[in-house]
């Protein structure tokens, strides 16, 4: 009895498969790598009290051109409204660890020039601190109107959700630049299209690298 060969056009469909499945491992494992920098900073315990200090004082400086009385020690605020509110912004509360996933981000895209990963690091990083500033306002606006509890939970849950899709925003609009031509890069390829395969055009390629 013959054998049943696979049909051709399935052949070269499984190995497209497989390469983008290769593709997106690698892109993981360099997005892995390139996060070394977040556990170093974890187990070593390195202290950040600088730039905890300097979100306190951007935060504060908001609060009172919003009209509240505030108070500040070092990375500690307590805001004298309606309703008192005395917080402290702890390491978590800074966007280090948003600015390393970002980097780790555009930095394990292959086949992409260094300048190209400069600019939109360089133009991504000043958009994630107005985004935390907006995080840390917004649970005082939320707790001036609900309470403590409830502010904490959009705090705990809402805002870490709003940084991390403003991290992968960025990184999707560094990724498909308006001047980008779908004849360029054609639908259904690249590392991408193995989660969405129908949603993104091709961006990463050795032929047409930028």
């Amino acid at each position: 009895m013959a054998r049943k060969r696979r049909p051709k056009h399935s052949r070269m469909r499984l190995a497209q498969d497989q390469q983008r499945l290769w593709e997106t491992l690698l892109f993981l494992l360099k997005v892995l790598a390139l996060s070394v920098p977040l556990y170093l900073i974890i187990i070593f315990s390195i202290s950040l009290t600088p730039l905890q200090a300097l979100d306190a004082s951007v935060s504060s400086a908001i609060l009172r051109a919003m009209g509240y009385t505030v108070q500040q020690d070092g990375a500690h605020l307590a805001v004298q409204a309606a309703k008192q509110f005395s917080f402290y912004l702890s390491e978590d509360c800074t966007v280090w660890k948003s600015a390393l996933f970002l980097f780790a981000l555009i930095f394990a895209v292959p086949a992409v020039s260094m300048r190209k990963r400069l600019v939109g690091f360089a133009a991504g990083i000043p958009i994630l601190p107005l985004g935390n500033q907006a995080r840390i306002i917004g649970v005082v606006m939320t707790q001036q109107a609900t309470n403590v509890q409830f502010a904490m939970f959009t705090h705990d849950y809402f805002w870490r959700v709003f940084l991390v899709g403003l991290v992968l925003g960025l990184w999707l609009a560094w990724m498909r630049p308006p001047e980008l031509h779908r004849r360029i890069y054609p639908k259904g390829t690249g590392i991408l299209s193995s989660l969405w395969p129908k949603s993104f055009p091709r961006l990463i390629s050795k032929k047409t690298k930028r």
